[in-house]
């Protein structure tokens, strides 16, 4: 056998390996979403998720992740001092969740996760003691007054997600990820749609896994499409009309997102920008900016 073919099948073989040693770590991840950073404090005010991901090598050499989240999201009118709820344009509300997602490589370039996420709204999701301390603690700011925020309830939603990257050229790739829940929650479905310029990964440049041993930059630009057919943040309960403050919500919504994510050895760094379309008819602000942290540590 000639000797370029020796040395390649040997690249091909080591390259394989690589990957199946990358995919067989665990990792633990931390994702803080905020809106201070642009000097703003209300609608989607604060998300902050811990997760924990587990790699196992399947049989069939297809790779699979269980990924273990532990969530919390807060949502406040844009009138943050004002106590008469007729004059708010957004419900108080928070969610205190747990969430299972169980992702598989279907090739090289895709994945299917199939997961569950049950919480609890209302004084048990802990959101109004959380900001008010760090208002108290951090901003030096007075407490907001939370009244009429959406009843304490347990929710139940089932998600499913696939993705698909396209490879377009050297370096860069055309990603789209559908999703869908259902529940009582939330019952929505859409789509992420972006370029991703830089390091390539069969996964979705905002699961933040660590599957590559290069220390580079990526950047993405992409946007969220999505339509909700019920929302309890905004429209309360499915079964019930415990809730104070109900506002007429927008069916179809979307995000634009930039992103830029760096691997440096065993951390790895994402930064994403992204400006929500309105919630609901009565915001004041038709759109809304946040920033996402987040930070992912190999653990072995």
């Amino acid at each position: 056998m000639p000797l370029k073919n020796i040395l390649l099948n040997k690249k091909v073989w080591v390259s394989f390996l690589l990957a199946n040693f990358l995919y067989s770590q665990n990792s633990i991840n931390l994702d803080v979403d905020n809106d201070l950073y642009f000097d703003k404090d209300y609608y989607y005010s604060s998300g902050i998720f811990l997760t924990y991901s587990k790699f196992n090598e399947l049989t069939n050499g297809k790779t699979q992740i269980n990924h273990f989240t532990l969530g919390q999201e807060i949502y406040t009118p844009s009138k943050r001092y004002e106590t008469e709820p007729r004059l708010y344009d957004y419900p108080y509300s928070g969610l205190l969740f747990f969430q299972y997602n169980n992702q598989r490589s279907l090739t090289n370039s895709s994945s299917l996760s199939l997961g569950g996420k049950l919480g609890i709204t209302g004084s048990a999701s802990l959101a109004k003691g959380m900001q008010n301390l760090y208002h108290r603690l951090i901003l030096k700011l007075p407490d907001l007054s939370w009244n009429a925020q959406m009843p304490q309830e347990p929710q139940l939603n089932f998600l499913i997600n696939y993705f698909k990257g396209l490879h377009i050229e050297k370096n860069a790739n055309l990603e789209t990820k559908l999703f869908a829940e259902v529940g009582t929650y939330q019952i929505k479905t859409g789509i992420d749609i972006g370029i991703m310029i830089g390091s390539l990964d069969p996964f979705h440049f905002f699961d933040n896994i660590i599957n590559t041993n290069e220390n580079k930059l990526s950047f993405y630009l992409g946007t969220r499409q999505e339509y909700y057919f019920h929302d309890y943040n905004i429209e309360g309960s499915l079964f019930n009309d415990d809730a104070e403050l109900v506002l007429e919500s927008k069916k179809y919504r979307n995000i634009i997102q930039v992103g830029l994510l760096k691997r440096l050895n065993k951390l790895q760094i994402l930064a994403t920008y992204n400006s929500m379309s309105q919630d609901n008819h009565k915001q004041r602000f038709k759109r809304h900016p946040y920033l996402k942290i987040s930070i992912t540590y190999l653990l072995n």
